[in-house]
C-alpha cells in the first residue's frame, strides 16, 4: 500500500489543531482539500481517523495510533529538508580536506579565509598529510578534496587539476653571505651541509631526480619531517636548505635568506587539486572548487 507523505502531513496538522478550518489555514490550502485529503487517507487504510463534530474533530483510537507514528515521521522528513535546503543554499555543510603544511601555508590558508568570508556557516576540516597521504584519503574516502603537490602516479579514478605553480629552490642565511653573488652548480653543493625533507615526500623525490642528472647523490645534515623548519634553521647558518620558494618569499623579501643562483634550475611543479571522479561532491564541496579555480592563485 502506497500512502502520499502529503497526507500524513495534512492528517498530522488536523490532528493537532483540532479543526479542519485551522489545519487548512497553516497549510494555506481549502478546507475542502483538507477534508478530501483526509478521507482519502481514511479510504487507503480503512479505517476511520476522525471524529467529527460541531466543535472540530478528535482523533479515533485508530486515529491516535497513528499520530503517534506519523508526526514523528513528518518531522523528521521536513528537519531533513530543512538541513538539505540549507546545505544547498549553503548555509550549512561541511568540507574535508587533505593537505600538507607548505601547501597550507602557500596556498590553502589564502583559499580558505577568501571563501570563510563568504561562507561562515561551512565547517571545514583539514588533514595535515603527505601527497602520498593525501591522494589515499581522497581514495579512501576520508576527504572531499585534496591538495597535492605534482606529479603523482595516474590514476584512472581520480580527476587531478594543476592549480598553482610552485618553485624548488636552495636558501641560505648570513653565514653564507659569500654566495650571493656566485653562479654555482649543483655538484658545488657537496662542499656544504644541506637541509632537507625527508625521502619519503614527493618534494625531496624531485630534488633527488633533478641532482642526480648531475650524478650528483647527497647525504643530508639534517633531514626533516616536513618543509616548515628547514628556513628557520637555514637562518641560524645550520646549512643550505632545499625548499620551496613561494614558502620562503617573505624571509627571502626580509633578508633574513637569500637564493641560491644556478645556471640550471629544478623545474616548476604544481600544486593540483585532487578528486575522485564519479563520486558527487557536497553543494558545500562545490562552492569551494569553483572558489579555488576563480581564486587569483588558479593559473
Amino acid at each position: 500500500m502506497s500512502v502520499n507523505l502529503e497526507l500524513y502531513r495534512v492528517f498530522c496538522e488536523v490532528a493537532k489543531s483540532g479543526n479542519v478550518t485551522k489545519a487548512a489555514e497553516k497549510l494555506f490550502v481549502s478546507q475542502s482539500a483538507v477534508s478530501q485529503a483526509i478521507k482519502q487517507l481514511e479510504d487507503k487504510l480503512d479505517g476511520k481517523l476522525f471524529d467529527r463534530s460541531v466543535r472540530g474533530v478528535k482523533l479515533t483510537p485508530e486515529g491516535e495510533i497513528l499520530f503517534s507514528y506519523a508526526s514523528n515521521a513528518v518531522s523528521l522528513i521536513e528537519n531533513a529538508q530543512e538541513k538539505l535546503s540549507s546545505m544547498k543554499n549553503l548555509k550549512e555543510g561541511t568540507i574535508k580536506i587533505a593537505a600538507s603544511d607548505t601547501i597550507c601555508s602557500v596556498l590553502l590558508i589564502h583559499l580558505l579565509k577568501e571563501f570563510n568570508a563568504g561562507y561562515p556557516d561551512i565547517h571545514i576540516s583539514v588533514l595535515d598529510s603527505s601527497t602520498k597521504q593525501s591522494m589515499e584519503l581522497i581514495k579512501n574516502g576520508s576527504v572531499d578534496l585534496s591538495f597535492v603537490t605534482l606529479p603523482v602516479e595516474d590514476d584512472p579514478a581520480v580527476e587531478i587539476t594543476p592549480i598553482m605553480p610552485i618553485h624548488d629552490c636552495f636558501v641560505a642565511g648570513e653565514k653564507y653571505a659569500n654566495l650571493i653573488s656566485v653562479l654555482m652548480h649543483p655538484c658545488d653543493l657537496r662542499e656544504y651541509p644541506l637541509l632537507m625533507i625527508e625521502k619519503s615526500s614527493n618534494s625531496r623525490a624531485q630534488i633527488d631526480r633533478f641532482l642526480a642528472r648531475y650524478d650528483l647523490e647527497v647525504e643530508p645534515a639534517i633531514e626533516f619531517a616536513s618543509l616548515g623548519l628547514l628556513p628557520k634553521f637555514a637562518k641560524e647558518g645550520l646549512g643550505i636548505a632545499v625548499t620551496i620558494k613561494e614558502d620562503v618569499q617573505e624571509m627571502l623579501d626580509s633578508g633574513e635568506l637569500f637564493e641560491l643562483q644556478f645556471a640550471k634550475k629544478p623545474p616548476a611543479r604544481h600544486i593540483a587539486l585532487a578528486q575522485m571522479k564519479n563520486v558527487s561532491l557536497s553543494s558545500a564541496a562545490r562552492a569551494f572548487k569553483k572558489a579555488v579555480f576563480q581564486s587569483k592563485f588558479s593559473i
